[in-house]
């Protein structure tokens, strides 16, 4: 598919990186010439210097074969209005980068026809809706779900007291409807089989029905410790402002330190009970005082990399049991995991990720999720006529490059499959997969 990306930024490189994987034709407009000069030897795509609504630029570009626009900018103006300009051009559909979460509240549907955007992303929302998946789930390091919440898939860490280590997974026994999918090792993801064996500092995925899923975290992962819910932000920009208030509209009670006298006010004012402390994240005897070591969890939220991540190595010297750290460059993530900390996430990625959902939304995929900074993907795709593996059982199916069927939806059914369970139209299939067999998988079932 040609696609049409404006915004050279954090969001647009890391998207054009993800799509061009997936081997699309990709052109991406960005004002500063200096950017994209440093982009030409990292990135296999079309660069183009210019106005990503100047009509007449798309127009030498070529806009009659373009399936999607999406517009990263800095600016939430620029991004529609180039949507706009796009829609006129006859793209079929538009996607626009919004901070501004009052601009899409407000709107319905037949102003955002008229608008030309035919999506709306905020990324510190789609940060933060995340992070709660994974707060709410003390033990986890990531959560997703899938059908409704019936099947979920779940991130481990193991430590060396874990009782399975060294022992083959053929030889291993797991709860009812539970496969394990996926091994995370010293940065490389396995798809693991029978002879794979779990080792300490090993990150694991388990996907299933999710009672089998909640058995395999209470008996194995639940450090049985109460939880209070109780969290604690460092920074309260855009993301930490969202995050505190959907916390606090799950239960939490939270704190929030923030050097900034303005962001603590506008988070006041967004807030009911959440406690808001103007000062610095990194003064220990303001955390003594603050007594953040009762709080459950410490999300450090910054802008820079190196202050969060010793924000958190505090709370976990003052003992706290679970630390969420936001860095702005993806490399840093397994350095950080690498000195202790459970959750290492870029808003970046989770942004890319959310985008490249919608694009491949049009293949017959229902969802899509990303995990580690993208080293897998776990992707449930809707089963029509035309797919060569309906009417077939598993194991007479082959599928190209690395990928494991976990669980098979069909009506308000969620079935982890066998060899000889047989794949039917309309049936929803969830898998587990490396980035690189994505393409290669998209095209074969669908």
């Amino acid at each position: 598919m040609k696609i049409i990306v404006v915004g050279a930024g954090k969001v647009g490189y890391s998207l054009c990186e993800r799509l061009v994987q997936d081997d699309h034709d990709v052109y991406l407009i960005d004002r500063s010439q200096e950017r994209i000069h440093n982009l030409e030897n990292m990135l296999d795509v079309s660069l183009v210097c210019g106005n990503g609504s100047d009509i007449q630029l798309l127009n030498e570009i070529g806009m009659s074969d373009v399936g999607i626009f999406i517009a990263v900018t800095d600016s939430d103006e620029v991004n529609m209005l180039s949507c706009a300009v796009a829609k006129i051009a006859g793209v079929p559909s538009t996607v626009a980068r919004v901070r501004d979460t009052n601009i899409a509240e407000n709107m319905d549907d037949t102003m955002k026809a008229r608008l030309g955007v035919d999506l709306f992303i905020n990324p510190e929302m789609v940060t933060a809706q995340e992070l709660l998946h994974i707060i709410e789930t003390p033990s986890a390091l990531d959560v997703e779900e899938f059908g409704q919440g019936s099947v979920r898939l779940i991130e481990f860490k193991i430590n060396s007291t874990f009782p399975l280590i060294n022992k083959p997974l053929k030889e291993l026994t797991f709860p009812e409807g539970v496969l394990l999918v996926g091994i995370l090792r010293l940065g490389e993801m396995i798809i693991p089989h029978g002879e794979s064996i779990l080792l300490p500092n090993d990150s694991v995925f388990f996907l299933g029905l999710k009672d089998g899923v909640d058995t395999v975290e209470q008996q194995w992962f639940s450090n049985h410790a109460a939880f209070h819910k109780r969290a604690i932000i460092i920074g309260a920009g855009l993301l930490g402002r969202n995050l505190a208030v959907l916390l606090e509209k799950s239960g939490f009670t939270v704190k929030v330190i923030e050097k900034d006298i303005e962001r603590c006010e506008a988070l006041a004012a967004q807030v009911d009970k959440a406690i808001i402390i103007n000062g610095d994240g990194t003064d220990f005897d303001l955390l003594e005082a603050e007594e953040v070591a009762d709080n459950d969890v410490i999300i450090a939220l910054t802008d820079d990399d190196k202050l969060n991540l010793l924000v958190a190595l505090v709370g976990k010297h003052m003992g706290i049991p679970k630390t969420v750290v936001r860095v702005g460059r993806p490399e840093y993530i397994m350095l950080m995991e690498q000195v202790g900390i459970d959750i290492v996430f870029s808003p970046r990625l989770m942004t890319a990720g959310q985008i490249l959902r919608i694009v491949r939304s049009g293949e017959g995929v229902v969802s899509i999720s990303t995990f580690e900074g993208g080293k897998a993907e776990s992707i449930e795709i809707l089963i029509t006529d035309q797919s060569p593996v309906a009417g077939k059982q598993l194991k007479d199916i082959r599928l190209p490059g690395k990928a494991l069927v976990g669980v098979i939806l069909r009506g308000d059914e969620a079935i982890v499959p066998r060899g000889n369970t047989e794949i039917l139209v309309g049936d929803h299939i969830v898998l587990f997969t490396l980035p690189e067999s994505v393409t290669k998988l998209l095209n074969y079932l669908t």
